[in-house]
């Protein structure tokens, strides 16, 4: 197929957007053109990528990363806040800048939340087709995703008919998060909502393709999932060609191998206490360990010195340092809780909010990890999962059993095969 321009429209954190740079990166590498549409704070990685980059967000980077992690992450207003207070009113700056960049498009890709992009999608004649970058997003009645209240969650599990009442319930009462989506699809003359639905739910999902973006390890494919649904595998970007800081690699190098502790890129910001506990429950433990920061302002709320053992960085690659680990301990982000399991370590899982609940429950099913609620996270108990993780010799070969299938997977691939396909059939149909 002759070079394309492929125009990938996402919103959110690094684990959002990685996914995205290694699809983009196989498609640049058959020699199509790619831009990722996304928010000012990706520009830096889309350039490390060598991809080209479109501010496609009209919302300015929060001053206070902190409090702005402490609202998107609240247990309860934080969805509501992150749908409709940051995605959907952006929606029309977003089209702003689209636009006229997907006029020359071949195909679009979209996420969850990038609504401007399921709006050019739905009406231009364009190829569309969207990311699913983790399973609870399916939303399905037969899988349902867990909530992180266990007997909940147990009872939803034991029936498809309760899980169709979930996700019902889920449909009420989010409906309300995409009203500006719906008025700005009234001003451009368009029904309220797409043929397919609410574009946070069924609407989200592409005419042209569905990528599931994940490891089957995960989970597979639903059966209430879209026909036009793929699972690619695991689409994996290395950042900094997963090669570790010089210190921290000297670090490692010097001892045992440690407990690693991180928050991905969006939650950390809010975890000061989590990185103080951690560092109580790995001394109590008398093991090392890494803590990734995500910022000097995150270190700075930290002990200075800090006790023997224990190491600092604001960021390391997770494949190579995971790979390092003696046990992983992160927030349950799809990315992150992926590059746990392709390391082959235990993890403890400390979800704060959206799918990352759900991530945690999956990983605690396959036995390779144990979940500990946010809220409930503190040294002591920390401490107690740890020795469990650090001493079970079948929760460590159950780890090591499940890294080599995720290692095979080539989702980049896959889901390039996917877009060129989708380009080419979009393109018979234009065809008079």
């Amino acid at each position: 197929m002759a070079g394309r321009h492929i125009v990938m429209a996402t919103v959110g954190s690094q684990g959002d957007l990685f996914p995205f740079l290694a699809v983009g990166r196989e498609l640049a590498a058959r020699g199509h053109r790619v831009t990722i549409a996304a928010h000012s704070l990706h520009r830096q990685a889309v350039a490390e990528a060598g991809l080209d980059f479109l501010l496609a967000s009209g919302i300015a980077e929060p001053d206070d990363k902190a409090a702005f992690a402490a609202r998107a992450f609240h247990p309860w207003r934080g969805p509501r806040f992150v749908v409709r207070d940051m995605a959907a009113v952006d929606v029309a700056a977003s089209h702003a800048a689209l636009a006229p960049v997907c006029a020359d498009a071949d195909a679009i890709v979209t996420t969850t939340l990038a609504f401007a992009g399921q709006i050019i999608g739905e009406t231009g004649r364009l190829a569309w087709l969207s990311g699913v970058l983790s399973p609870a997003i399916f939303l399905s009645a037969w899988d349902p995703p867990a909530t992180g209240w266990s007997a909940f969650d147990a009872a939803v599990r034991r029936s498809p008919g309760r899980g169709i009442w979930l996700r019902r319930m889920a449909a009420w009462i989010t409906a309300s998060w995409t009203q500006p989506v719906r008025d700005f699809r009234m001003s451009l003359g368009l029904p309220a909502v797409s043929p397919w639905g609410d574009p946070f739910h069924e609407g989200q999902h592409a005419r042209d393709g569905v990528l599931a973006m994940y490891s089957p390890v995960l989970g597979t494919l639903p059966p209430d999932a879209p026909s036009q649904a793929t699972i690619t595998g695991q689409c994996r970007y290395a950042p900094a060609g997963d090669v570790l800081p010089d210190t921290l690699a000297a670090f490692l190098d010097d001892g045992e191998p440690p407990i690693v502790f991180t928050l991905g890129s969006a939650a950390v910001h809010a975890g000061a206490d989590f990185l103080r506990e951690s560092i109580a429950a790995a001394t109590s433990l008398g093991r090392r360990a890494v803590l990734l920061t995500g910022s000097p302002d995150m270190r700075a709320r930290l002990p200075d010195p800090l006790p023997d053992g224990i190491a600092i960085e604001e960021y390391a690659p997770h494949g190579a340092l995971f790979a390092r680990a003696a046990v992983v301990v992160h927030h349950g982000g799809v990315g992150t809780t992926q590059e746990a399991l392709r390391s082959g370590r235990p993890q403890l899982v400390v979800p704060h909010g959206f799918d990352q609940p759900d991530n945690a429950a999956r990983v605690e099913r396959l036995g390779v990890g144990r979940v500990l609620r946010a809220s409930r996270y503190e040294a002591a108990r920390a401490a107690t999962l740890l020795n469990v993780l650090l001493t079970d010799a079948d929760i460590a070969a159950r780890a090591a059993h499940l890294a080599t299938g995720i290692r095979s997977e080539r989702g980049a691939v896959v889901a390039a095969d996917a877009i060129e396909a989708a380009i080419a059939k979009r393109s018979m149909q234009k065809a008079p």
